[in-house]
């Protein structure tokens, strides 16, 4: 239980990090969607009960800070959460590559879902010319903060131990081998 409110502390900090310290360093189409990459984290690593609830947590609390409409968020990570546990049944979590990989992924499906609700329900047909140009500047940034954050994350994974169950790390899983 101390983790999932952890998740939700770090997703509070991230929404804050994202609208009022990162617009002030970076230019819009080379912010991270740091929340995005909380919540890919989440759905490999918590239950999927724990990581529906935070999604909707956190969903809420991005809607509340930097979304343009109530529920977008909320829609587009329940959507990602549940494609992240499809897929971590599938494939061996426990690879950073492949967690970074996840994160490209993740932020292409992120893309497109905000896209076709915006297009579809909103009637915002302008945002697609807003959205694609930024994508691949969505992507390496993307990238490039997972990839620090990975590294903190195993830095401090070497300090406080290790943990069963943490997605992208090296442990031994039930699900792949003994």
């Amino acid at each position: 239980m101390r983790g999932f409110f952890l998740f939700l502390f770090t997703g509070v900090f991230f929404a804050l990090l994202q609208s009022s310290i990162l617009p002030l360093l970076l230019p819009p189409n080379w912010r991270p969607n740091l929340i995005l990459i909380l919540i890919l984290y989440l759905g490999l690593s918590e239950n999927l009960s724990r990581a529906l609830i935070a999604g909707l947590l956190l969903g809420a609390i991005q809607d509340s800070f930097c979304g343009p409409s109530l529920g977008l968020y909320i829609s587009v990570y329940l959507i990602i959460i549940l494609a992240t546990r499809l897929l971590s049944d599938q494939l061996n979590i426990e690879s950073p590559p492949l967690l970074l990989l996840l994160i490209a992924g993740g932020t292409l499906l992120q893309n497109f879902l905000i896209g076709f609700y915006l297009t579809v329900f909103a009637d915002a047909a302008p945002v697609l010319h807003i959205l694609l140009p930024a994508i691949p500047q969505q992507l390496v940034t993307n990238m490039a903060f997972a990839t620090a954050l990975l590294f903190l994350l195993l830095r401090f994974q070497r300090l406080f131990g290790y943990r069963s169950g943490l997605a992208g790390l090296m442990y031994q899983s039930k699900h792949h081998g003994s």
